[in-house]
């Protein structure tokens, strides 16, 4: 228990203070997610499409903001018919399920990093990203995305063929875009290729069940601001903003959104890709197949309207690069 419970708080006591703030300052109505996320929580399902489909986190705050109700009720009576029961119960789960993501984080960068000053330090890099407290603060579902993206690498790095099938049978119903991550798991999983092939068209079939469903028992009424569209028709045009969002991604705002995703931290990085001793640590440490992940990683990002959010996805290979760049870089009686 020692094994899970000091790490996951560790990780829980970085991330609460900042993703409070989020949850308390935050102007909800600046973000269309957060509208459509809320807007299902209370059955609401003519949403965004591209929102519409990921039901499991609207539907568990929903659940847990019952009991909330009762509680402001009591408490703050001028806020009982507001929108902060709901926003509360997101807090809870996202901050919870992010210290989680933080915790599997911990256990992937400790299969190639020893040293427990560096692990700490590349887990604190992770998880004081700028992106953590949106993602933990608000009502999203990227907490749960990101705990499929590190089942993923856990999976094929340990070899472990259930933990494997699980995620990637589920990993869609957290976000439609784990899809992407096709390349690596018939690449790169364990098992047989054809298994992994398989395993591909299971999730495919999981995937456009669950959005056949949804659209059975909760037909979409098309609206002036939002208008019914397919899975491949919303990837065709993510897709056709490619070119926009490179571009936004080369200019000095979109540079310094980048720079967001680790802060202060990219420069450990930079330092790395210079030093000849660390980039040979990262040659001799890291397996080939993540060159593949972070191609996967680069995709999201430039099909996304939120570039350097989706880059973030791809933060336990960050926090690993930096754990074997600051055990090159620290003496080594610092190390423990």
């Amino acid at each position: 228990m020692k094994t899970f419970l000091i790490p996951y708080l560790f990780c829980l006591a970085i991330l609460i203070g900042p993703a409070y703030n989020m949850y308390v300052h935050y102007d909800f109505s600046h973000s269309i997610d957060t509208e459509s996320y809320l807007a299902m929580s209370n059955d609401d399902y003519d949403v965004n499409p591209v929102h519409r489909y990921r039901f499991i986190i609207p539907c568990t705050a929903k659940f847990i903001a019952w009991p909330l109700q009762a509680i402001y009720t009591k408490l703050w009576p001028h806020r009982t018919e507001s929108l902060w029961p709901l926003q509360l119960a997101y807090f809870i789960i996202n901050t919870l399920l992010t210290a989680f993501y933080g915790w599997m984080t911990y256990k992937i960068i400790r299969l190639y990093c020893n040293q427990l000053t560096a692990v700490v330090i590349a887990l604190t890099a992770v998880l004081t990203s700028r992106w953590v407290a949106y993602i933990a603060g608000l009502p999203l579902t990227d907490s749960l995305y990101l705990i499929a993206i590190a089942g993923l690498l856990y999976s094929i790095k340990t070899k472990n063929a259930i933990l494997f099938a699980v995620v990637v049978l589920s990993g869609g119903l957290a976000k439609e875009s784990f899809l992407l991550f096709a390349p690596l798991i018939l690449l790169a999983g364990p098992g047989t290729w054809y298994l992994r092939a398989g395993l591909i068209i299971a999730s495919l079939a999981v995937l456009f069940t669950e959005h056949a469903l949804i659209d059975i028992s909760l037909p979409m009424t098309e609206t002036a601001t939002v208008a019914k569209e397919t899975l491949i028709e919303i990837f065709i045009r993510h897709v056709n903003q490619t070119t926009e969002t490179l571009e936004t991604l080369l200019s000095v705002r979109g540079l310094g959104e980048i720079f967001t995703v680790l802060g202060i931290f990219s420069f450990v990085i930079v330092y790395g890709t210079l030093n000849k001793s660390i980039r040979n640590s990262w040659k001799i440490s890291v397996e080939k197949y993540y060159w593949i992940f972070f191609a996967c990683i680069l995709i999201h990002a430039l099909i996304s309207g939120d570039a350097a959010r989706m880059l973030y996805f791809g933060s336990v290979l960050y926090g690993m690069l930096i754990a074997l760049a600051i055990e090159q870089i620290i003496p080594k009686q610092f190390n423990v």
